[in-house]
């Protein structure tokens, strides 16, 4: 059943991957300067594990700012870049965090603690000129592998309804309904992502 993860530990490893995301954008200097933004159930502050020690997770964008070697083209480039820089800030000062690996459309690394404990996802962007976002993608179709720049789907703009929720008193409501919510769907086993649940939850307040 999932419950809320303590506030506590989510704090915590907030900050942990925040130093190592620092790390790596001390290590890229000479590359890129990037900003770091924390997203969903983090950014939201509605992280939740299944279970009193079940691991829980967080997801950052990494938004390249400026591309000071002209890399842009090269997609396949910079993540290696981003990955590499992330295994030798790990190696050198993290013990449990587990190496970056490379998925379709995030890094993800994990904290390993006698079992999974923890991971975060890290995605890489740029922005493109109409002020849309465009995300890093391994895309393996058609039984090649590739790296692209795949643009990022906008969706409608959540905030100011969440905003009202609090403001209006809602929020602790608003929780526990999300995490009803959530608890239905876990019993379903029918794979509805945790941002789909969360609009659900929006839309019926």
């Amino acid at each position: 059943m999932y419950i809320y993860a303590k506030s506590s530990e989510v704090k915590f490893l907030t900050a942990e991957c925040e130093e190592i995301i620092h790390f790596v954008q001390k290590e890229l200097r000479d590359y890129f300067t990037f900003d770091t933004r924390l997203i969903g159930s983090g950014d939201k502050k509605l992280v939740t594990q299944n279970g009193e020690n079940g691991p829980f997770d967080l997801d950052y964008n990494l938004i390249i700012q400026r591309d000071k070697k002209n890399l842009i083209n090269d997609p396949k480039k910079i993540k290696s870049l981003f990955q590499n820089s992330f295994n030798k800030i790990l190696k050198e000062r993290y013990n449990g965090f587990k190496y970056a690996s490379d998925s379709t459309s995030v890094l993800t690394i994990k904290l390993i603690d006698d079992g999974l404990k923890f991971s975060f996802d890290v995605a890489i962007l740029i922005e493109n000129n109409n002020g849309t976002y465009s995300r890093l993608v391994d895309d393996k179709t058609n039984g090649m592998q590739r790296y692209i720049w795949n643009k990022v789907p906008s969706s409608k703009n959540y905030r100011e309804k969440l905003i009202e929720i609090k403001n209006n008193g809602y929020w602790n409501k608003f929780k526990e309904r999300y995490l009803k919510h959530k608890n239905e769907h876990l019993r379903k086993n029918d794979g509805v992502k945790s941002f789909s649940i969360f609009l659900e939850t929006l839309n019926e307040f």
